[in-house]
């Protein structure tokens, strides 16, 4: 009976630590791809399912490593509304 009690008190202090860093995220996401097009502020990534992704890229906000250029390769972090956090290119 206590071993159970133990099993159940570990599996719901690994479900509210699961949901806090999923809150922590405020719902956002990684995608890699290949840039596709890129229309102003705005950048379309192909993912490896072949779905595109658009994302707003701003000047100043989005923090930027390497070229960002039809073709690369690359890594957006993003919030759930499409703005990209960061983006950077890969291999």
């Amino acid at each position: 009976m206590k071993k159970g009690l133990t099993y159940l008190l570990v599996a719901g202090v690994m479900t509210i630590s699961l949901a806090t860093t999923g809150f922590a995220m405020k719902g956002g996401h990684a995608i890699k791809g290949e840039v596709t097009k890129i229309e102003g502020d705005m950048v379309t990534v192909k993912d490896e399912h072949a779905k595109e992704h658009t994302f707003h890229v701003d000047a100043k906000a989005t923090k930027k490593e390497g070229e960002i250029k039809v073709g690369a390769h690359v890594e957006v972090d993003a919030d759930k509304s499409g703005h990209a956090n960061s983006i950077k290119t890969g291999k």
